[in-house]
């Protein structure tokens, strides 16, 4: 759970935290784990027991920070609180962005076709660019760089979902191989849970 520390008081030793679920957690020093006093304002990792109290609180790591802030940028973008059976291509392009080097877990179809959708459409738009400033292929490269950890764990996490390690995509290096690949990425989610998780596609 990550909050902020709303109060805190030495006094009591005391304080309560926060939380980014909107609820408001107490604890007492003797949780602070910290190199630093708690005061208010700082951002916190912390558990919460069955009584609603915050244990084991430490600052934020300021990396994490940095990727908050990414995150609150693609919100802007792509409404997170929204059903998938609502999700536009942009919205599934996001989604994977947001799971940049996630390579656990399983995705559906439409999660990796409109992620390639939308990846070609800014490689279109990005090569113009280049061209009419005379950068190219400067952007297009850094586009594709910044593109490719997020395509290979999509592919990897689109081969789960079909059974298949996602070590498969090692096909790619020859040209039957795409084809087969791509054979796979097609395939429709299989319904049983398998070692990679649930379904990605929910069944009724």
């Amino acid at each position: 759970m990550k909050g902020t520390i709303l109060d805190y008081s030495i006094q009591s030793n005391s304080g309560v935290i926060s939380g980014d679920d909107q609820i408001r957690y107490p604890f007492t020093g003797a949780e602070w784990k910290a190199d630093v006093p708690p005061n208010r304002g700082i951002r916190v990792d912390f558990d919460v027991d069955s009584m609603g109290n915050a244990l084991q609180i430490y600052t934020e790591l300021k990396t994490s920070n940095t990727f908050q802030s990414i995150n609150h940028q693609l919100d802007q973008i792509s409404n997170p609180n929204k059903d998938e059976e609502q999700y536009n291509p942009i919205d599934w392009f996001v989604k994977c962005i947001k799971q940049y080097v996630t390579f656990d877990g399983r995705a559906r179809r439409k999660e990796f076709w409109f992620f390639i959708l939308v990846s070609i459409g800014l490689g279109i738009i990005v090569q113009i660019i280049d061209r009419i400033i005379g950068t190219e292929p400067l952007l297009n490269g850094l586009l594709n760089l910044a593109l490719f950890l997020p395509s290979l764990a999509v592919g990897a996490r689109r081969l789960h979902d079909i059974g298949r390690s996602g070590w498969w995509q090692l096909l790619s290096l020859t040209v039957i191989g795409v084809i087969v690949l791509i054979i796979w990425w097609a395939t429709d989610t299989k319904q049983e849970q398998n070692e990679y998780g649930a379904p990605a596609r929910p069944f009724n």
